[in-house]
C-alpha cells in the first residue's frame, strides 16, 4: 500500500497563475515573492516532445483488493456527483514547487459546471482574480489590472482529467488512469476529517502523462464525498485543491463566464508549433 502524498489538496497550476497566484519563479532566478500564477498550467511544450518525455509503459496497478476498493469509492463519488449540473464550494489551493520552500496558497470560491464543462476559481487571497479553465482555453482575469491572459492549450487531457475527477465521472478516469494505490489518510492530516481515503492514479498513455504525471482523489470512505483533488503537472509541481462546503446544484451560483470591464486588455498565448 502506498503512503498518502505529503501534499494532499487539489491545485490547478498555470503559466499565468491559478487562483490569485503569480508568475512562477525560474530555476536561475528563484523568487521570494508569492506567485500570482494560476494552478492549471497550460503547456506550451509541443505535444510530440512532451509525449517523447512521458512514460512509454503503462504503470503497474495496485493489488486487486486495492483496485476493487478504489473502484467502489469512485462509484460512491459518482452516485453523489454525476447527476449534478453545477458544483460550488470553498477552496484552498496549495501548489508545491522545488523552487520555493513553502507551498503557494490561495483561497476563494470554486465552481464546476458540467455542460459545457468548465471550472472557475474566484480567488480572494492573496489577491483578487478569476481563473477559468475550459477544455481548450485557460483564462486568468485580474480585475484590478484590467487584464485577461488567455492561454490556448495544446491538448485537452489536463482539463478532461480535472472535470472527470470533480464531476465523479469514473469511467473516463479508469479509462485514462491506472489505480496504483489506495491509502487511508490519518485523521487531522492537513486538516482532514477522520475516515478519508486517497485514491492514487497514474496515467495509462504518454498523451495523458505528458500533462498529468499523477492524479489523486481524497474521498470520504462512508459516502464518497470529494474532499480534494491533487495532481502533479508536466513540470513536476504538485497542485492540490481542497474543497469544503460543497453544494450540488445550488439555487444561486456564480457565473461560469468571465465578467469583463470595458477597457480590459486581453493577452493571447498560443502553443509553439511543433519543431519550433
Amino acid at each position: 500500500m502506498k503512503r498518502p502524498a505529503t501534499v494532499a489538496v487539489l491545485v490547478l497550476a498555470g503559466a499565468a497563475g491559478l487562483a490569485g497566484q503569480g508568475p512562477k519563479p525560474s530555476a536561475t532566478q528563484p523568487s521570494t515573492q508569492p506567485s500570482t500564477q494560476p494552478s492549471t498550467q497550460p503547456s506550451t511544450q509541443p505535444v510530440a516532445a512532451a509525449q517523447a518525455q512521458a512514460q512509454t509503459q503503462e504503470p503497474t496497478p495496485a493489488p486487486a483488493a486495492e483496485v476493487a476498493r478504489a473502484e467502489a469509492l469512485l462509484r460512491l463519488h459518482a452516485e453523489r456527483s454525476q447527476r449534478a449540473k453545477v458544483l460550488v464550494a470553498d477552496y484552498v489551493q496549495r501548489r508545491t514547487t522545488e523552487l520555493l520552500k513553502e507551498p503557494l496558497v490561495s483561497k476563494g470560491r470554486f465552481l464546476f459546471r458540467r455542460e459545457p464543462a468548465v471550472v472557475v476559481f474566484f480567488a480572494a487571497e492573496p489577491r483578487p482574480s478569476v481563473v477559468r479553465l475550459a477544455e481548450r482555453v485557460y483564462e486568468v482575469h485580474r480585475p484590478q489590472k484590467k487584464q485577461i491572459e488567455r492561454f490556448h492549450l495544446d491538448g485537452p487531457e489536463l482539463a478532461r482529467s480535472l472535470f472527470a475527477a470533480v464531476g465523479g465521472d469514473s469511467a473516463p478516469l479508469l479509462r485514462d488512469f491506472v489505480v496504483v494505490g489506495v491509502a487511508d489518510v490519518p485523521a487531522g492530516a492537513d486538516g482532514k476529517p477522520p475516515g478519508t481515503v486517497q485514491v492514487q492514479l497514474a496515467p495509462r498513455t504518454p498523451a495523458v502523462a505528458a500533462r498529468v504525471r499523477s492524479l489523486d482523489l481524497t474521498l470520504q470512505a462512508a459516502d464518497g464525498l470529494l474532499r480534494e483533488v491533487a495532481y502533479r503537472d508536466h513540470s513536476g509541481d504538485r497542485v492540490a485543491i481542497e474543497l469544503n462546503g460543497i453544494e450540488l446544484d445550488p439555487k444561486t451560483a456564480p457565473a461560469a463566464e468571465l465578467v469583463v470591464e470595458p477597457g480590459t486588455a486581453v493577452l493571447e498565448h498560443r502553443p509553439k508549433p511543433a519543431g519550433s
